[in-house]
Parts: structure tokens; C-alpha cells; sequence
């Protein structure tokens, strides 16, 4: 069973100074600037957590509100140390890196943040002597600035966007690890990177290069290289076969992308295994096979699978020293033998593949996560978990790193409706259910999309009620009142929140039930009986309508008015007439 053991005190600490900055940390100037006490001093360990914790609770809980000068907190670092931070999408931008460019950070990681403009290029010089790991990642404007040739913005001089093609990372002298996922095209990616002497890690993925030469100045220092969903040549196999430091390869590719020409061979295989002695972690996936790579083995189907690489069923990889640590074999055919010589393995075989592939794609690579979160949820649905914990977390992770991607968003709620289910309750602790409840009322409240309201309101149906639901009561009764707003809503979805809101009203005490009459309660469930009993229809609706209305005016004196002032006495009597 999952532990119900309480957070760590650094994170309770942490995580009520972020919900109350003016009564801890912080005192309000001109009743809107937030001024960090005098008598504050925060080392890194703290600070670090402060900021990245604060990301994150932007990005995945909606009732938590952005602060504008949240950053400024962190400039003056005699009071205030910033060493790794990680900031993501849309929240972040150019004055909140400005805020903080006194820091000597030794980690940036910049995920998705399209706001971040060429502004930001200077800053981010001034991190240059102490920057070890740097990712960019799917930050598209980052070398884009504003150019108005009139001087003054209006119709006849607009404002446009300029690519500035001359910055290098001249002078970040320890600079070892660098993402610069989706780079934008028109940088050229040799000049940008020449000044630095001793790469370690380098992720070039979704960038066109026809000529990755360049990559040998590092050979002697190179340890991880990413390329994925590039289209790769003959050439660029060659010059990888050259960089013998290699212990991480990643080549994969996304299989549904059809502009790529390359076609991987069992020499490829060979090259890499003879020449990458080191290599400890290779991703292939979404290629496909040119020829076959198999071992047919008679006893393949009665055996044991193993990660020896004498009995490995894929030829090449007979000749590895080692068994791989990871092996990326996800939407690649070899992902089905029997023996393949690696720890961890990403494929649609098993279970372990398909959460080992949500596992490694998640943060970077939603399509294929997507498509990874649909297997599971086939698996889930007809077979029994027996991974669960894991696969819960996983499953998580994802819908809180990809909210607003619609088809992470159904399948990922569709297969938590079956990992939550009565079956698995007992390895279920109260910490991990909660926090499923959480990414489920984000979804319903991110994303209308009728497929995922209706998969979430069925996962709701998976926890006790009210019991499970109380440290969301006011939110998720809110929700399940805007999904029932619409007279005309999908008729599924419309049973299922009647139900709920129903189950949220009975066995609570009075204060609960004013606060939920306050939200509209009594009006929204005589509007939905009104509309069935002009449809002259006596159904679940119907029937769950009038028990909540029953169960939210016991004992409540408020909302008995209110339901008499709304007409629902006269209601009651044209349905007892018309349905009798």
C-alpha cells in the first residue's frame, strides 16, 4: 500500500509560505507590491524550492492565483540564493529572468516558455559564469525581438518580429549541459555553440541539420546526445559513430511524422554497438526496421525472457559487453521479441514497456505520450494493474504537465477512472487519492471537451462521497453546477453530475449545505426538472434532481426559502400531476 506517512516539513513549510506570502515571508508596499521581510535570509535549498514549487503550483492548481512580482523577491541575493531552478509555459517572462539576474545559478531549465523573448538573450548572459545546465526547450520566441523601423507603434508602423541570428555562448565557460529542443529555424546551431569547450550533454530534438560534423569538436567529452525527430542520413550515422564517449544515444523519432526518409538497418545496429563501447542508454523508437534484426530462437516462446546479450533475440546486440540500462524500442517492432538485452525497455508489449514509455516521453514528447496513455488505458480497462502505485503517479504527472492537451486529457482521465476503481482501494493511501481528485477537478475545470467532463465525472463516482471530496467541497460543487448550467448538455454527463451533486449534499452538516444553496444549487436542479417536465420526461435526472433538492433543504431554513421563492412548490405539484 502507498504510504500515508505526512509530507516532509520543508514542504508543509514551503507550500503554506506560497499560499500565504504577506503573513510569512513578505509584507504588502502600496497594498499591491509584495517587499520580502528585512530580516530574511534564504539559502539555495530553500529558495530553489520556494521558486520551483511556486511553477508548479501555477501551472496545476487553478485556484492559485500568479503573483506579478514574485521574482523581484528573489534579486538581491544577499538575502535571497537561487543555485537550480525550473520554470515552464507562459508564466514566466523576460522581466522575471531580469528580476533574477544577480543569481549565480548553476541550473536554468526554461520549459515551453513562449513569452521569453531575445530581451531575455542578455540576461541570460549575465548567468554565463557559473551555468552549468541550460535547456531552452520548446522556447520559441527566445531569439525574437521586437523591431519598429517608425519609431512609434500604429497602423502605418507595426511592430514586427526579428530573429537575432548573432548570439553565441561565447564566455559560459562551464556550460556542460544544453537543451535547446525546437529551436527555431534560422539559427545557425554550429556558430551558437562553437564557443563551448567541453560539452557533456547536448539535446538537439526536433532540429533539421543536414551537417552535424560539428559534433566531433566534443568527442572527447560527449556523454549524451538527443536527436530526436531529426531526419537523419547516412552521414549523421557516421559522425555519431565517431563520438566514442557516448554513454546515452537518443534517435527516436515520432512514427507518425512522414517527411522522414531514413530507415534504420542492422548495420546501423553494428556500427553503434562496435564503435559506442560505453553506450549505456539507446532509444530507437518510432523507427522502422529496413531489414530484419531478429534471432529466431526455438525456445524463445518457452523461455524466460532475458537481458543477457549472448541469448539476445536482436542480432546486434549480441555483441554488447553489458546489458543496456534503457533501451527506447516504443512503436519499433523488436519491442515484441522475447530476450532483449536491456533493464529498461520503452514498447507496447507489456505493462512495464508502456509505463516505462510514459515514464521517459512525458515532459517533452506528448504525442507519444498520448498514444502511450491510450495503450495503457486498453490495458487497464480489460486486464488487472500490477503496477498500480506507479502507474497512478505516472498517469498524474502527465495530465498536470499537458492540461491543456486534449488528447492527454481523454485518455489520461479515462484510464485514472479505471486505476481508482473499488478493486484497487485498498493499495490506495489517502495522500495519492487526493491528489487524483485534484488533477481531475483541473481537468474539468481546464478543459470543456464533453469526452473528458464525462470520464472525470465517472472517476469522481470511484471515491466515497462526501467523505473523500471534503478538502475540494466548494470547488468541485462549483464545477459540477457549471456542467449542469448548459440546458442543452451532453445527456450522460447530466446523470452522472446529478448523481454526484446529489451524494455531495446528503449526510452534511447545515453550513455545508447553505454554502452549496449560496452557489445556486436549488435554482440550477429546478431549472434541469423544469426543462424534463417540458419534455415530458420522467427520468434518472429527474428523479436524482428532486432527491438533492430534497437533502439540501433539510434542516436548512435558507434554502427552503429559496426554494419556495423560485416556484419550486408550484413545480412540484405540475410534476406530481403530470408524472403521477
Amino acid at each position: 500500500m502507498a504510504s500515508d506517512s505526512p509530507e516532509s516539513l520543508m514542504t508543509l513549510c514551503i507550500d503554506y509560505c506560497l499560499h500565504n506570502l504577506e503573513g510569512t515571508l513578505c509584507y504588502l508596499l502600496d497594498n499591491e507590491t509584495f517587499r520580502l521581510q528585512t530580516d530574511i535570509f534564504l539559502p539555495s535549498e530553500i529558495c530553489d524550492r520556494l521558486v520551483n514549487d511556486y511553477v508548479d503550483l501555477v501551472n496545476a492548481d487553478t485556484l492559485f492565483e500568479h503573483n506579478e512580482n514574485f521574482f523581484s523577491l528573489f534579486s538581491d541575493p544577499r538575502s535571497t540564493r537561487l543555485a537550480r531552478i525550473h520554470l515552464r509555459d507562459d508564466i514566466v517572462q523576460d522581466q522575471d529572468l531580469e528580476a533574477i539576474r544577480k543569481q549565480d545559478l548553476v541550473e536554468l531549465f526554461l520549459t515551453n516558455c513562449e513569452k521569453l523573448t531575445a530581451k531575455s538573450l542578455q540576461t541570460l548572459g549575465s548567468f554565463s559564469p557559473t551555468l552549468v545546465s541550460l535547456s531552452l526547450f520548446g522556447c520559441t520566441n527566445f531569439f525574437y525581438e521586437e523591431e519598429n523601423p517608425g519609431g512609434c507603434e500604429d497602423d502605418f508602423n507595426p511592430t514586427r518580429q526579428v530573429l537575432v541570428k548573432d548570439f553565441t555562448f561565447e564566455g559560459f565557460r562551464r556550460l556542460r549541459f544544453l537543451n535547446l529542443g525546437r529551436l527555431i529555424e534560422g539559427i545557425n546551431v554550429e556558430s551558437l555553440l562553437r564557443p563551448l569547450a567541453s560539452l557533456a550533454a547536448l539535446d538537439l530534438s526536433w532540429i533539421q541539420l543536414n551537417d552535424i560534423h560539428f559534433l566531433t569538436q566534443w568527442k572527447d567529452s560527449l556523454a549524451s546526445l538527443v536527436l530526436y525527430n531529426m531526419d537523419l542520413c547516412e552521414e549523421h550515422i557516421q559522425v555519431i559513430a565517431q563520438l566514442r564517449k557516448l554513454r546515452h544515444l537518443d534517435i527516436s523519432r515520432d512514427c507518425l511524422s512522414s517527411y522522414y526518409k531514413f530507415k534504420l538497418t542492422r548495420k546501423v545496429l553494428n556500427l553503434f554497438v562496435e564503435n559506442l563501447s560505453n553506450l549505456t542508454s539507446l532509444d530507437i523508437s518510432g523507427h522502422t526496421m529496413l531489414d530484419n534484426c531478429t534471432v529466431a530462437c526455438l525456445d524463445d516462446k518457452t523461455d524466460q525472457p532475458s537481458t543477457n546479450p549472448g541469448k539476445s533475440s536482436i542480432a546486434p546486440f549480441r555483441n554488447l559487453k553489458r546489458p543496456l540500462q534503457f533501451l527506447g524500442l516504443f512503436e519499433v517492432s523488436l519491442c515484441h521479441v522475447t530476450h532483449i538485452p536491456a533493464y529498461k525497455v520503452t514498447g507496447e508489449k507489456n505493462e512495464e514497456q508502456v509505463l516505462n514509455a510514459i515514464e521517459a516521453y512525458t515532459e517533452h514528447r506528448q504525442d507519444i505520450t498520448s498514444r502511450a496513455l491510450n495503450i495503457l488505458f486498453d490495458i487497464v480497462r480489460i486486464e488487472r494493474c500490477t503496477q498500480l502505485l506507479r502507474a497512478l503517479k505516472l498517469v498524474i504527472t502527465a495530465l498536470k504537465c499537458h492540461k491543456y492537451d486534449k488528447n492527454i486529457q481523454v485518455t489520461g482521465s479515462a484510464a485514472l477512472f479505471y486505476l481508482t476503481n473499488s478493486e484497487y482501494r485498498p493499495q490506495q493511501s489517502t495522500r495519492l487519492r487526493q491528489q487524483v481528485i485534484q488533477v481531475v477537478l483541473n481537468g474539468m475545470e481546464s478543459y470543456q471537451e464533453v469526452t473528458v467532463q464525462r470520464n472525470c465525472c465517472l472517476t469522481l463516482c470511484n471515491f466515497s462521497i462526501p467523505e473523500e471530496l471534503e478538502f475540494q467541497y466548494r470547488r468541485v460543487n462549483e464545477l459540477l453546477l457549471n456542467i449542469l448550467n448548459p440546458t442543452r448538455q451532453d445527456e450522460s454527463i447530466q446523470r452522472i453530475a446529478v448523481h454526484l451533486c446529489n451524494a455531495l449534499v446528503c449526510q452534511v452538516d447545515n453550513d455545508h449545505k447553505e454554502a452549496v444553496g449560496r452557489m445556486g444549487f436549488v435554482m440550477t436542479m429546478l431549472r434541469l426538472i423544469q426543462k424534463k417536465l417540458g419534455d415530458k420526461i420522467c427520468d434518472q435526472v429527474m428523479e436524482f434532481s428532486w432527491s438533492a433538492l430534497w437533502n439540501i433543504t433539510d434542516e436548512t431554513p435558507s434554502n427552503c426559502e429559496m426554494f419556495l421563492n423560485y416556484n419550486g412548490m408550484k413545480l412540484f405539484l405540475e410534476c406530481l400531476k403530470e408524472f403521477p
